[in-house]
């Protein structure tokens, strides 16, 4: 039954205190590990809000490894999470106060954000939909040329993020094999090699819709016969200092290294590095997830943080937590499953 009723006047918004609540009804005992969950619709009728809003509310348990999706089955509660006891209640109430102070912590970032970004044309300051390109990036993107990994790269992968395009345009200029995704992966990725962007059109070429003019389609096998990937450079909403990406919650660069890793492209020593404001980089620590792709490097307008990591990134695709509609949604995630043990497996 619900524990707390939705409080559609709070600032939190109503997916996340469906989530907070959900976790606490599993770690109350009214689901254990393996049990299923009630469907999506019914789950929205006893909260009295759309599908879409649940299945926000359920990405939030999924990432954080509480729930799992299992295809054509339903959502259950993960077999290795831990039932939480009478006398674990305490932690699992920490949990949830963990979880209300990242959403408060989130917020604040983003309304000292909105002071230095510029507005998207399609998303304007929505923060939840894209990372903002923000004022002193020029600095990042000439941080970024000057050092050493860059220098000695050959091939870079550099996510579709606002903020990135000049460092998209310096790639283009200093003749870099160009790795990009298509927005949100929906149609693969895209590259543009050395000598396929005339002289004097690398900054059109940099943006998105100059990538889709100017890069060519890069399907899986394409990307197997590449040569490593040398260095991905990716925007953030937030990141904490020890490398911890958090904030917009659609996870497609994780989901791009965790292909690549299954393409054997990139490594665990495969530099990463986190383009962002001052503002987006936080000092709290946070438990980073099975999920994230930590960062070895944070380049801000005014510094350089080298990050002592002391967690490894993953090592490829956690296939039972991917949601349906992320998978129906990226056809390379498709490809890559039937090239799994033949989909059997």
């Amino acid at each position: 039954m619900i524990l707390n009723p939705i409080d559609r006047d709070s600032p939190i918004p109503v997916y996340f205190q469906i989530t907070l609540d959900l976790e606490q009804r599993i770690s109350g005992g009214e689901w254990r590990a393996d049990n299923r969950l009630p469907s999506e619709p019914d789950l929205a009728t006893q909260y009295n809000v759309s599908r879409m809003t649940i299945r926000q509310a359920i990405n939030e348990l999924v990432k954080d490894g509480i729930l799992i999706r299992r295809r054509g089955n339903g959502t259950f509660v993960n077999r290795v999470y831990l039932d939480i006891t009478v006398n674990q209640k305490e932690d699992a109430l920490s949990r949830l106060s963990s979880k209300t102070e990242k959403f408060g912590m989130r917020q604040k970032v983003w309304a000292e954000l909105r002071k230095v970004a510029r507005p998207d044309s399609r998303f304007h300051w929505n923060f939840e939909e894209f990372v903002p390109d923000f004022a002193g990036s020029e600095q990042c993107a000439s941080a970024i040329r000057n050092m050493d990994c860059y220098r000695q790269s050959r091939s870079i992968f550099i996510a579709p993020d606002n903020s990135l395009t000049l460092v998209r345009q310096f790639a283009l200029e200093d003749n870099k094999e160009l790795i990009l995704a298509t927005y949100g992966i929906a149609r693969g990725f895209k590259l543009i090699g050395p000598g396929q962007v005339p002289a004097g059109s690398e900054a059109l070429a940099a943006t998105l819709d100059g990538m889709e003019y100017f890069g060519r389609p890069l399907s899986l096998p394409d990307i197997e016969s590449l040569a490593d990937i040398d260095l991905m450079v990716t925007g953030v909403s937030l990141v904490t200092e020890q490398g911890v990406r958090w904030g917009k919650g659609h996870g497609y660069f994780d989901l791009e290294w965790a292909m690549f890793r299954e393409l054997a492209v990139v490594r665990e020593d495969t530099p990463v590095i986190a383009v962002g404001h001052d503002c987006q980089v936080v000092s709290t620590q946070l438990q980073p997830s099975m999920f994230d792709t930590l960062v070895d490097t944070i380049v801000t307008p005014t510094r350089t943080i080298e990050v002592a990591r002391n967690h490894p990134k993953p090592g490829g695709i956690l296939w039972d937590y991917l949601s349906p509609e992320l998978y129906e949604h990226v056809p390379p995630l498709q490809q890559l499953f039937e090239q799994k043990d033949g989909g059997k497996s």
